[in-house]
């Protein structure tokens, strides 16, 4: 007798603008899926609430208004600042959560994939194993698919219009995946150091353990260019993968068998 696959509970959500998706392959009664399905909702809802910079009441418009010191607003912010900081200092300034200038704070290049993995750990107190999270296309992974193969995440072609094209794979067991690029958003991207739109590249795709700074470092690696893939291997277990403006996929294949040993990403409070 064939083993039986189990049932794939699929559901989704909109949050920050765009829509967030969840699989899961868990053996486990779906009513207990949706309860922590709906914890993570509840958890990427309430963090939207936090950093938005389009809601008035958010903390982070308050700052930019005057009404809210930093340091009274809680310590998620103070974290989530100070992890900017720390992303503008290894990345030479490439990532800025403030445009030069500007003393309007804007961390959106680093919320949302340090949120999505914030909430994802509402899946694993519940004992989920099998599964993955996507956010607008950033992906946290936990163990395997049902069949037990590796998630196969597609890498959107970023130069073709075409929907659905797609330019590259990458198979992931536990693993984040993090896009930063033009194919949904066009160049909305801006280079931190020179407060231009950055052109070099049309997308920049980053794999590691963590989603938080998986989409950080797209987000830096994407503005520096072809050199923002070499710059990714510095960060342990971190590996980029580039699709140039001609098509031309560029990653390291030494750094895909084997993520590196080199510098450590700080750690952040993931209660």
């Amino acid at each position: 007798m064939p083993t039986l696959l189990p049932p794939t509970v699929i559901r989704t959500h909109p949050v920050m603008g765009t829509m967030a998706s969840v699989h899961v392959h868990d053996r486990i009664d779906a009513s207990e899926i949706d309860r922590a399905v709906e914890a993570m909702w509840f958890e990427l809802d309430r963090l939207e609430d936090v950093f938005s910079t389009f809601r008035s009441t958010s903390a982070i418009s308050r700052i930019n208004s005057g009404d809210l010191h930093v340091l009274d607003a809680g310590p998620e912010v103070v974290e989530v600042l100070d992890a900017c900081t720390w992303l503008e200092h290894v990345s030479d300034g490439a990532f800025r959560a403030r445009r030069p200038g500007n003393t309007t704070i804007d961390p959106a290049g680093f919320v949302k994939g340090w949120a999505t993995e914030l909430a994802a750990q509402r899946l694993d107190q519940a004992g989920l194993r099998q599964w993955y999270l996507s956010v607008g296309g950033d992906i946290q992974t936990r163990g395997t698919a049902g069949n037990g193969a590796p998630w196969r995440v597609a890498i959107a072609d970023p130069n073709n219009n075409a929907r659905h094209a797609i330019r590259a794979i990458v198979e992931v067991a536990g693993d984040a995946v993090a896009t930063s690029g033009t194919a949904a958003r066009g160049r909305h991207l801006w280079d931190g150091r020179t407060d231009q739109p950055a052109r070099s590249l049309a997308s920049m795709t980053v794999v590691g353990p963590h989603l938080t700074w998986a989409d950080a470092f797209a987000t830096a690696a994407f503005v520096m260019g072809l050199d923002g893939v070499d710059w990714v291997t510095r960060f342990a277990g971190y590996r980029a993968l580039a699709i140039t403006l001609d098509g031309e996929v560029v990653r390291r294949d030494e750094q895909w068998a084997q993520p590196a040993t080199s510098a450590q990403t700080p750690q952040l409070s993931m209660a």
